[in-house]
């Protein structure tokens, strides 16, 4: 599969720093390459993401933002936007969540959405794919994009504040046990790992991360002949 299957305007929906770095990061790098406008919205900060009891919830939260900018930058993403949900507690605000992801869908109007697999299988080749805030906030994405905003009868005062309905095109799914789409990476593998080392606060800078996820993406790309690759699966919204 070429890149030029992911429309822009594109917008990643992800739970916690480091999600797009360990997942989709070299498939961001190739579209800013291509001149495509990506942003990125991080549901959580976060802010429980450590094992370190002298820290602070406020405090993790600041120092993953900044490493999640840092991030950013090295892929070439400008436009970052945090919501501030509590880490691990999105399943406890499920309507909150769909209304507040519906009207940023409305604002930004993307054509492409890159987010969470909500059913990503049984979690028997990775437990994080079934972590509880990352199915969540797949279906509130996928639910958001296909049934409210577009829908005018969905949060009607948005549409009064100038938020108009918007469809979009295509979701490509993170974290799937069956990928069906897959991009090659190769080409911007440094960048991919710069980025994600930035997330020191979770380990990822640590050499042995290299192999870890050359393994992955080696693996991902055996399925496409690639060498690197980063999969996804596609699901129409429409």
């Amino acid at each position: 599969m070429t890149i030029e299957r992911f429309a822009g305007p594109i917008l990643v929906i992800v739970a916690h720093p480091d999600d797009i770095e360990a997942h989709c990061a070299g498939t961001v790098a190739r579209l800013i390459e291509r001149g495509e406008q990506v942003r990125y919205v991080l549901v959580t900060s976060g802010n429980r993401g450590t094992d370190d009891r002298t820290i602070t919830a406020e405090a993790i939260a600041v120092r993953r933002e900044a490493e999640q900018l840092a991030a950013a930058r090295i892929a070439g993403v400008e436009e970052v936007r945090f919501l501030g949900y509590d880490d691990s507690d999105l399943l406890f605000h499920a309507p909150r969540l769909r209304e507040d992801l519906t009207a940023i869908i409305r604002e930004e109007r993307p054509r492409t959405i890159i987010t969470h697999d909500p059913y990503p299988g049984n979690g028997s080749l990775d437990s994080c794919a079934i972590y509880p805030d990352h199915t969540t906030l797949g279906l509130m994405t996928f639910q958001a994009a296909y049934l409210c905003s577009p829908g005018p009868l969905f949060y009607p005062e948005q549409l009064q504040n100038g938020l108009d309905p918007h469809r979009v095109e295509m979701l490509y799914l993170i974290m799937s046990d069956r990928p069906d789409t897959f991009v090659e990476i190769e080409s911007v593998w440094n960048t991919r790992m710069d980025a994600l080392r930035q997330h020191k606060s979770q380990g990822r800078d640590r050499p042995e991360m290299e192999t870890f996820f050359q393994r992955i993406t080696s693996e991902l790309g055996a399925k496409s002949g690639y060498q690197f690759a980063e999969g996804f699966r596609r699901l129409a919204p429409s």
